[in-house]
């Protein structure tokens, strides 16, 4: 018998979805809906025109020598993290 709802999962997909959902103890339909979820949180926050004008506002920060070096900043983040009072030893 076939399905009401219009086939949204590729069929080479469902088996590996079926797996997945067994190894979690989930329903597959909570694993793809959770998948979907994901995927609309990120377009909604990584819009392509702001990703690029992110970008563009990256490379002229760097032509204008604004640019920082990522060595030295992880030693300072990893420096401020050693010594947060928050830390807990």
């Amino acid at each position: 018998m076939k399905s009401a709802t219009p086939d949204l999962v590729p069929v080479d997909l469902v088996p590996a979805i079926e797996a997945a959902a067994q190894e979690e103890h989930r329903a597959p339909r909570e694993l793809v809906g959770e998948a979907i979820e994901r995927y609309l949180a990120e377009r909604r926050y990584f819009r392509p025109d702001d990703v690029h004008a992110k970008i563009a506002q990256g490379l002229e920060s760097l032509r204008e020598g604004r640019g920082l070096d990522g060595e030295a900043v992880m030693t300072e983040l990893l420096a401020e993290l050693d010594t947060s009072p928050d830390r807990t030893t």
